[in-house]
């Protein structure tokens, strides 16, 4: 087991991906886990704040893959997976993946993933995968686009502590068969609620409209734009579907 070999617990933190990153920064060991009932300072891709009040899960893990800078938008992305596969085994409801790696049931962001790393020549030195989920968060305490509480939609509470060690063993399992080379996107692909719709994907000024057709052995995104040109993205987009 590498993730979740060490894993310290916090009840307040301002961010647990900075504790990790600190830690990392401190000589950590791959596989370290952070772990914060609250957090004052969540963030989420682009820069945006994560909703982090009490009732949700939030974890940070330090790893120290063998991989390139190119090679980081893919893990980015599969990293999603286990995710998933931890909520449709705790609540029993169908997980969907919204590209790079949001988790959606029923429509709703019910999970998210941030992915931080250090590099030095071309290669990745460290990096934290930072998971927020919102496991019996109040929906009104949640901000953002169309959130979602696992707690509220089945109507039933979960054991933080069990549901982490579950998130957490999916992604030692996830983790070292990507250690090992395998980079399948099958399981992804299955999940996916991006592929085979019309999507709006923006970053900053440029937008972009077609129909996400499939995900590239990267991990980035190809479309068919409206204008009959094929768009390959494979930096931080805003999409919504339409």
């Amino acid at each position: 087991m590498i993730v979740g070999r060490k894993v310290l617990l916090k009840e307040e933190v301002a961010s647990t991906n900075d504790v990790a990153k600190s830690l990392a920064l401190e000589g950590e060991e791959e596989g370290t886990v952070v772990v914060a009932k609250t957090q004052l300072a969540g963030r989420g891709r682009m820069g945006r704040s994560w909703s982090s009040p009490m009732g949700g899960l939030y974890l940070s893990v330090v790893l120290r893959p063998d991989v390139s800078v190119g090679d980081m938008l893919l893990l980015t992305v599969l990293s999603s997976v286990p995710v998933a596969q931890a909520i449709e085994e705790l609540t029993g409801l169908e997980a969907k993946l919204k590209w790079p790696n949001d988790i959606e049931v029923d429509g709703k962001k019910v999970a998210g993933i941030l992915v931080e790393s250090a590099s030095k020549s071309g290669n990745v030195e460290f990096l934290i995968l930072g998971i927020g989920i919102n496991l019996n968060t109040d929906p009104l305490e949640l901000e953002g686009r169309n959130p979602g509480s696992l707690s509220s939609m089945t109507k039933r509470s979960y054991d933080p502590d069990a549901s982490m060690h579950r998130a957490l063993y999916h992604l030692d399992a996830f983790y070292e068969r990507y250690r090992q080379g395998d980079r399948d996107t099958a399981e992804y692909v299955r999940r996916s609620h991006t592929l085979g719709r019309h999507i709006t994907a923006s970053v900053g000024d440029q937008r972009v409209s077609g129909q996400a057709m499939y995900i590239d052995l990267q991990g980035a995104l190809v479309i068919k734009g409206d204008d009959g040109l094929t768009y390959r993205l494979d930096s931080v987009y805003t999409l919504r579907y339409e």
